[in-house]
Formats: C-alpha cells, structure tokens, sequence
C-alpha cells in the first residue's frame, strides 16, 4: 500500500511540470492573439496643422489616456488646442527623456478583441545634445472595455 502511494506520488510530481507547461502554452495563445494595425490620427488631423505643444509642469516623462477635451488642457500647453470629439475619439500623449540626442523613428496603433497597443520607436543619436521626444495620437474610441497599452522601444542609432 506505502509503495502504490509513493509510485503516485512519483507519477504526479514527475507530470506537474509537463501540465504547467500545457496550461502556460495554452494562456498564451489566448494572450497572443493577433494584434491587426489600425488607424493613427495626429492633432493635425483635428485643424492644428502647424502647431506646438507642451506638456505643463510636472507632467513629463509619462503618458497619459484621455477622454475629455479639459483633460487634455490640464495635460498640455499648445498655440492650436485641436478640437477632438471624445465621444468617438481618445487621445494617448506622452514624453521620454533621454541621455543622448533621440528622434521619433516610427509609431503604430494595434488592436484585437482584448487590447489597444500603441507603439512608439525612438532612435537614438550618440553626437547630439542629450533631449527627449514627446508623442500623441488620436484613435477610435474602444466600443467595449479594452486595454490600451503604450509600448516604448529605443533603438541605438548605428
């Protein structure tokens, strides 16, 4: 009887490893479904062709989600407040500093069921002033209760 329990016991603990690999493999997939690329709007899109803008005080070095015009006057100073409507849009801004000189190489908006991810690359410049870069886009507003995430990559110019 002591000996069908440790050959049990033997039995099980040699399979836990191979069921969790099962179960992470099988999280993945659901995880990893496809993202497809969609639209990115600009404020330029929205009657600010030729502007600038500014993150007020203290709001650097981050990004932020927003849903309403007083928000996004709360986040940024700007010569042209572009005139977004939030019932259909939602706008990601945000800024990254740098130790080294940084350009904005490429960004790209992707969705699936389950999430928004915005992707920003910078590249990195070695023989300039050290800086940072600041980015935007405006998309579709979600029609259920997606994640959006933001995804920073920093490439080093070559």
């Amino acid at each position: 009887m002591k000996t069908k329990k440790i050959e049990l016991l033997a039995s099980f603990l040699l399979l836990l490893p191979i069921c969790a690999a099962l179960l992470m493999s099988g999280c993945e997939k659901e995880e990893d479904e496809e993202l497809t690329e969609i639209e990115l709007l600009k404020f330029s899109d929205f009657g600010c062709e030729n502007y600038t803008w500014n993150f007020k005080p203290g709001y650097s070095n981050n990004y932020y989600i927003i849903n309403s015009q007083q928000k996004l006057s709360v986040y940024i100073n700007s010569d042209c407040m572009p005139q977004i409507d939030f019932n259909e849009y939602v706008v990601i801004i945000g800024s990254k500093s740098f130790t080294t000189g940084v350009s904005l190489f490429e960004e790209k908006v992707e969705e699936n069921n389950k999430k928004i991810v915005y992707t920003i690359t910078f590249l990195t410049d070695l023989t300039t002033v050290a800086s940072g870069a600041k980015y935007h886009t405006v998309i579709k507003k979600p029609s259920n209760k997606k994640e959006i995430k933001v995804v920073e990559i920093v490439k080093d110019h070559i």
